[in-house]
């Protein structure tokens, strides 16, 4: 009796393990096209870790840069894109907002796939464009200045 309390007892045990046990990690999904979010040609991207890539798109007939955070983590979790209009035509290491109406665009939230798309009519002016998202603990961003070699505006 002593035996088959003890063998019950240890499965009892294990059984309440595993239904405390937090889940397993996410496995990795297919990452999401990023020209199926933006149009346009990719002009640049950033690989943001294992599981996040941040992709930008120029759009030469509509005169408009596309950004969009793409990520293949599996679940839903905090991302962030943004996008601002610079009132440089040149890229430089610093990016003077234009603070027009429609020079701004972004989008945030908790995604599963991808934050964006996050849009502006440039015509000739540079952008700058930024990037984030958080797993836990762990963050990962990206920037113009990051993709471009220091120039926050960019993409001129």
């Amino acid at each position: 009796m002593n035996k088959l309390r003890a063998i019950l007892t240890t499965l009892a045990v294990a059984v309440g393990l595993l239904v405390l046990s937090p889940a397993a990690p996410a496995q990795a999904a297919a990452m999401v096209s990023g020209s199926s979010v933006c149009s346009g040609s990719l002009v640049d991207y950033q690989q943001m870790g294992t599981y996040h890539k941040v992709e930008v798109y120029w759009n030469s007939s509509t005169q408009k840069n596309c950004a969009v955070l793409l990520s293949s983590y599996g679940t839903k979790h905090p991302m962030h894109v943004s996008i601002q209009r610079c009132k440089e035509t040149n890229p430089s290491t610093y990016c003077t907002p234009d603070l027009a109406s429609g020079a701004y665009d972004e989008d945030a939230g908790n995604f599963g796939e991808y934050a964006g798309p996050a849009t502006v009519y440039t015509g000739n002016k540079c952008i700058r464009v930024f990037a984030y998202a958080t797993i836990g603990s762990n963050s990962w961003g990206a920037d113009s200045a990051s993709m471009r070699g220091g120039k926050q505006a960019a993409f001129c």
